[in-house]
């Protein structure tokens, strides 16, 4: 930390230190493409136009189902498919992760996928903060951001935005209360 206040202060101050906490490996919030038109997403795609993850058969009616697994994203929040397309304009759907639980669950998202390549992304806001064990259930639980007190520019997180592409790194970005975004960079 680098403080490079160079005036007089009067009585007692204290500097304060406001960290971005990543949850330990398997509380962290996940979001992959399980599946589309039925037809199953490799465990490790590759997200490259030239070697399709995925391949539709050109008689495949639309909409095609795409489900999107989902770890530690409460129930019922808004889960976004985008199709980002090799010619014409990005294509989306929306649909709720009802099926399962806060620690895997589903969403079936019902999209009218353009012809030709893309690539295809899923993602969704939430107020999800902080994922821990309630020690009486020893079941995962969540506070909400505004519970955590994490600010930046003196302004509290109201929601986090987590996305994710066939091939691609999770992308997290927090969500201020006016709605200006921080990302988080990821090594």
């Amino acid at each position: 930390m680098e403080n490079l206040f160079s005036g007089t202060i009067t009585g007692v101050f204290t500097e304060g230190f406001q960290p971005i906490i990543i949850p330990a490996g398997g509380q962290g919030v996940q979001l992959s493409i399980g599946s589309i038109a039925g037809t199953a997403v490799s465990q490790n795609p590759s997200g490259v136009l030239a070697n399709p993850d995925v391949i539709i058969p050109s008689q495949q009616s639309n909409p095609l189902p795409v489900v999107v697994n989902c770890s530690n994203i409460p129930l019922n929040t808004e889960i976004t498919v985008i199709v980002h397309p090799t010619n014409g304009p990005d294509v989306q759907a929306v649909a709720m992760n009802n099926a399962g639980a806060l620690a895997a669950s589903t969403a079936t998202v019902s999209l009218n996928m353009p012809r030709g390549g893309g690539i295809i992304y899923a993602k969704c806001v939430s107020g999800v903060a902080n994922l821990g064990v309630d020690t009486s259930s020893k079941e995962l639980r969540t506070k909400s951001l505004a519970e955590t007190g994490w600010t930046a520019d003196g302004e509290r997180f109201a929601k986090m935005e987590f996305a994710a592409a066939l091939g691609g790194s999770q992308q997290i970005t927090y969500i201020s209360e006016s709605g200006k975004r921080y990302p988080l960079a990821i090594r």
